[in-house]
């Protein structure tokens, strides 16, 4: 599957089957998850399944059409190659018309949870609601159209500690009205003219080494890499979800639309800390970016170069003013190539994740001392970042809005 990614090198992008894919770990998905499926008083169960099912629907039609396969039989085996490429787990799929059962013997989502949670915890819930969306878009692809399948988990590892999940799928007896994936969204024409940062590290030089990087699941589905559990994640799964979980909440508890976006944005945070964390204590990032770093602030670039490799556009330090404050151009992020083609211009700034991931970094680097490689668990995490003399963002222009790119700016407070 390596071979079917499409590197855009000029906007920093990454595709496959013409879906834009990106980066993220479990410590971020499952917060990301969380978030919308706790709240009451909306069914964010549904968001996830529903647009785990668009947006995989889209990716397996183009990869059915890609690789031209027609029967069946080759539909759903190459529909389990994408899902464990991805990083997702193994899925074993057995299927007809009528529906069919989908066995996970390794799974993202509730390995991930049981890496994180399950010493603490129990589970009561079944958690892969995201290949729960995936196995009816399998099946829709393969045998329907868009929103002909319903499925539901059965079993999930999570909940039972046993070495499988199960997913049932059913034939409806009409289509859902399902919204496919807007695709690669409203991309920029072209990079923007951005003055060159003033730093030892070379941005280029850190994309081209990290994009030479074979990630891809393994035989049990799964991207180990940084310390991290990864994904290459449809960027507009995590798109539609966090958007679609902003506007239902709002619709039914206004009051709570600030704090849906502030958790929002707390989703950049735990981000950068676990994914960014681990990077830089990674021996890639001593081996391909270290000789560059001379002083701090090339901590900061450092990151933003990698942020450039992962599928999220083109992200720059324009300045960084020691532990005071940075301002950062993102030109072409992937929150906003799919606001864009899905609602009409913003009259507010919109890319919550970006939001949150720039201040994170500063902290990071400045308050946690990346540096020094300290233990990056749940209680450092809690230390770090419910102190004072935080670093905070604002996004100060926006693409959504009409301005050419997005920049953000963070400082200390």
């Amino acid at each position: 599957m390596l071979e079917h990614l499409h590197l855009d090198r000029a906007r920093k992008l990454i595709s496959l089957f013409g879906e834009p894919v990106i980066f993220h770990c479990h410590h971020y998905n499952l917060f990301l998850q969380q978030t919308i499926e706790d709240p009451e008083w909306i069914d964010g169960v549904s968001i996830l399944r529903t647009a785990a099912q668009e947006i995989f629907y889209s990716l397996l039609q183009g990869a059915f059409k890609t690789l031209g396969v027609q029967q069946a039989a080759e539909r759903l085996a190459v529909a389990s190659q994408v899902f464990g490429f991805l990083g997702l787990g193994r899925l074993e799929l057995q299927a007809s018309p009528a529906g069919g059962e989908a066995q996970l013997t390794h799974s993202h989502y509730a390995e991930g949870w049981l890496s994180k949670y399950g010493d603490q915890a129990n589970r009561t819930r079944p958690i892969d609601h995201l290949a729960v969306g995936y196995v009816a878009a399998a099946l829709d692809a393969t045998f329907g159209e868009l929103g002909s399948y319903t499925a539901e988990e059965t079993e999930c590892m999570a909940v039972t500690r046993k070495d499988r999940c199960v997913i049932q799928a059913t034939r409806l007896p009409r289509p859902q009205a399902l919204v496919p994936s807007p695709g690669m969204g409203k991309p920029i024409e072209r990079p923007a003219a951005l003055p060159k940062p003033v730093t030892a590290v070379d941005y280029d030089a850190v994309n081209e080494a990290l994009w030479s990087l074979p990630l891809a699941g393994d035989e049990r589905g799964q991207i180990r890499a940084f310390n991290v559990l990864l994904t290459r994640m449809p960027a507009n799964y995590c798109n539609r979800i966090q958007y679609r979980f902003l506007e239902e909440l709002k619709a039914v508890q206004p009051g709570l639309q600030q704090v849906a976006e502030d958790l929002v944005r707390e989703s950049g945070h735990v981000c950068v800390f676990y994914t960014f964390g681990n990077i830089m204590e990674s021996l890639e990032w001593e081996t391909l970016v270290g000789p560059m770093l001379e002083k701090d602030s090339d901590w900061i670039h450092g990151a933003y170069a990698v942020a450039s490799s992962l599928g999220w556009g083109r992200w720059q330090a324009l300045e960084v003013v020691g532990d005071h404050s940075c301002r950062v151009a993102i030109d072409g992020n992937y929150e906003t190539n799919y606001f864009l083609a899905s609602y009409p211009r913003a009259d507010y700034p919109a890319c919550y994740f970006a939001q949150g991931a720039v201040p994170a970094i500063m902290n990071l680097v400045y308050n946690g001392n990346i540096q020094h490689k300290p233990i990056l668990d749940q209680v450092f995490y809690n230390r770090l970042f419910r102190r004072g003399g935080l670093f905070y963002g604002k996004e100060t222009k926006a693409r959504e809005k009409g301005d050419p790119w997005c920049e953000f700016y963070a400082e200390r407070i």
